[in-house]
C-alpha cells in the first residue's frame, strides 16, 4: 500500500512540474540500473520503480506517458524502452529490445545514448552480473544486496547517489547500511539451501513467508545441481507468488511455464503470481500445470512449515 503511494506521488510530481517519467523494474539491481541511466540522461527526471505486476494492476501506470520505461513490461504510452524478456512484448514509439541481451542495463545505456559514458558503463557491468547469476566483483555484491535491501524511497536515493557517483557510491554509508539488511536474509537462505536435498527437479513450498530471498534460493538450489527449480510463496490474502528456475543448458523453460500462469521472464529464471480463493486453489493450479507440462505420473515436493520443518509431499 505504502509503494503505491510512493509510486502515486512520483508520477503526479512527474506531470505538475513537466519533468520526465522514467519507470523502472522494483525488484533487483536490472532495473536499479536502468533507473540510475535515466537519471544520468535525464537529471531532473522521475524515477518511479514498479513490478510488472503493478502494471497490469495499475490503470494510473497504463495511463501515464512515460519518458523511459526499464526491465519491465510495455504499459502503453512510452517513447522509450529497454528491455530483454523474452515474455514481454514491445509497443513504445522506440525500442530497444533483445531477448539474448544479457540484462535490460546493456539495452538502456544505447537507448539513452550513454555507450562509451565510462561511469555508465561499470553500472552496466554490475547489472549484467547480477542478472545472469554471475557475481564476480565487489560492486555488484554490494549494489546487488543495497538494491533487494531498500525500501522504495531508499531506491530512489539509490538511483539518484548511482546516477551521481557510479559504482563509487558502494563506498556511501548509506549503501553499506542497505546492503547489509540483505546480507542477513542471504545468510539465512543459504542455510535454508543446506537442508535442501538436490535431484534434477526440486520443487520447494513454503506454508507462509519466512523472509528470505526465494529468487536466491532458487539460484543456490541450481548451482547445487538441480536442473529445474520452483519456489511457492503465499502472498497477500489469496495469492501464491512462483519462483521458477532452470540450468541454461537444460531442457526446461521457466518463462514458458511462468508465461502459461500469466507472468513471464528468461529461460532460467521466471515468475508468476497466482490468486485463488481458497489460496490453496492457486496453489493446486501452479502445481497441477507443471506436473502437466513436464508429463509427470506423481509430483514430489519439498513443504517447508510454519516452523521451518521439511516434509516430503506428493500431488
Amino acid at each position: 500500500m505504502l509503494e503505491s503511494l510512493y509510486r502515486i506521488a512520483g508520477i503526479l510530481c512527474g506531470i505538475v512540474f513537466n519533468r520526465e517519467l522514467g519507470l523502472s523494474d522494483i525488484g533487483d539491481f536490472d532495473g536499479m540500473a536502468c533507473a540510475a541511466l535515466f537519471k544520468m540522461k535525464y537529471p531532473r527526471g522521475i524515477v518511479v520503480f514498479a513490478s510488472p505486476r503493478d502494471i497490469k494492476n495499475s490503470v494510473l501506470i497504463r495511463w501515464t506517458a512515460w519518458e523511459f520505461v526499464g526491465d519491465l513490461p510495455c504499459p502503453g504510452k512510452v517513447k522509450i524502452r529497454a528491455d530483454h524478456h523474452e515474455t514481454n512484448t514491445p509497443c513504445a514509439e522506440r525500442e530497444f529490445y533483445d531477448p539474448s541481451a544479457p540484462a535490460a542495463a546493456v539495452m538502456a545505456i544505447k537507448a539513452l545514448g550513454l555507450t562509451g559514458n565510462l561511469k555508465a558503463e561499470k553500472i552496466v557491468s554490475c547489472a549484467v552480473e547480477t542478472d545472469t547469476a554471475n557475481i564476480i566483483s565487489e560492486e555488484a555484491r554490494i549494489l546487488n544486496a543495497a538494491t533487494k535491501g531498500a525500501r522504495y524511497p531508499e531506491k530512489v536515493k539509490l538511483a539518484e547517489l548511482l546516477a551521481e557517483k557510479g559504482t563509487e557510491a558502494v563506498k556511501d554509508e548509506f549503501v553499506m547500511k542497505l546492503a547489509s539488511r540483505y546480507f542477513d536474509v542471504e545468510r539465512r537462505t543459504e542455510q535454508l539451501a543446506e537442508r535442501i536435498p538436490i535431484s534434477d527437479q526440486v520443487i520447494v513450498v513454503f506454508e507462509k513467508n519466512v523472509g528470505i530471498s526465494y529468487r536466491y534460493l532458487s539460484i543456490l538450489l541450481n548451482r547445487r545441481g538441480a536442473n529445474f527449480t520452483l519456489i511457492l510463496v503465499p502472498r497477500g490474502l489469496f495469492g501464491v507468488r512462483a519462483y521458477f528456475g532452470a540450468r541454461p543448458n537444460s531442457p526446461y523453460n521457466s518463462a514458458f511455464l511462468a508465461r502459461a500462469l500469466g507472468g513471464g521472464g528468461h529461460q532460467y529464471a521466471a515468475g508468476a503470481y497466482v490468486r485463488a480463493f481458497p489460496r490453496r486453489q492457486a496453489l493446486l493450479k501452479i502445481l497441477g500445470l507443471v506436473k502437466s507440462e513436464l508429463r509427470l505420473k506423481k509430483l514430489n515436493y519439498l513443504f517447508v512449515n510454519k516452523d521451518g520443518e521439511l516434509e516430503d509431499r506428493s500431488l
